[in-house]
Formats: C-alpha cells, structure tokens, sequence
C-alpha cells in the first residue's frame, strides 16, 4: 500500500499534537501534608507540634516525568495570603520537596501548590487549636 507524502506528513504531525499539548501537565501532586518539620527527607510532627512551634512545613511529593522545572507554594493564613515560595523539581516520579513559614498567632493555615504556568495541582488546609502560654490548649 502507497501513502502519499502529505498523507504520511499528517498522520505524523498528527502523532506529535498529544504528546505537545500533555508537556504542561506532566507535573502531578501525588501527596502533600503538613507537618512540625522534615528530618531526613520524612515530615514530622502534627497540628500540636505546629502550634506550639508557630510554624508550619508544607511537604509535598509530586511526580514529574519531564524536564526539570518549579512549583509554588502559596500559603495563606487566616484567609489572607502571604507567601510565595518557589521549589524545584527534578525529574522523578517521586521528588519529595516542601517549604516552611511562620505562622505568628494565625489560626487557619491554607496552601495551595501550583505548577510552572500557574496551574493548581493541590490545596489544603489545616485548622489550629487556641494554644495557652505557647503551648496547645483541649
């Protein structure tokens, strides 16, 4: 059977149009937790360990088949936000990353990751109980 070039052209450029149009949204958020800090690569502690420090760590596993690019942070406390951070990602399917902020007496914690062009990949938030001379209050 004959193909004619155009023909044979179309069908080529037709088999790259996906593979162009997936390239942005390669990057995926597989996970993502808060926690007191990291300690060797593992987030630790909980809502009383962060009260009780004022800061908070936003850890976050993403898988990123393709060249190595950056992610955002942006963190927002007690429904205003105040922070942007940017993080590199290297190509893995798990590349574990995260970023730290203060809190001061905030209450309400909430962050959102979004991918290079913008794009939310994860939001989540956490809630802090009142604490008592710095240290969480029942």
């Amino acid at each position: 059977m004959k193909f004619s070039l155009p023909l044979c052209m179309m069908l080529t450029m037709a088999s790259l149009v996906p593979a162009v149009a997936l390239a942005d949204g390669d990057v995926s958020c597989v996970s993502g937790q808060f926690s007191a800090q990291v300690d060797h690569g593992k987030p630790q502690g909980g809502s009383d360990e962060i009260a009780a420090a004022k800061k908070a760590t936003y850890f976050v596993d993403v898988a990123n088949p393709g060249a190595p690019t950056q992610v955002t942070l942006v963190w927002s406390l007690d429904g205003k936000e105040v922070q942007r951070q940017s993080l590199d990602v290297g190509t893995s399917p798990h590349w574990h990353t995260w970023g730290s902020r203060p809190l001061g007496n905030a209450k309400d914690i909430q962050v959102e990751l979004l991918d290079a062009s913008g794009g939310s990949l994860k939001t989540d938030s956490m809630s802090l109980a009142p604490t008592v001379n710095g240290t969480p209050g029942t």
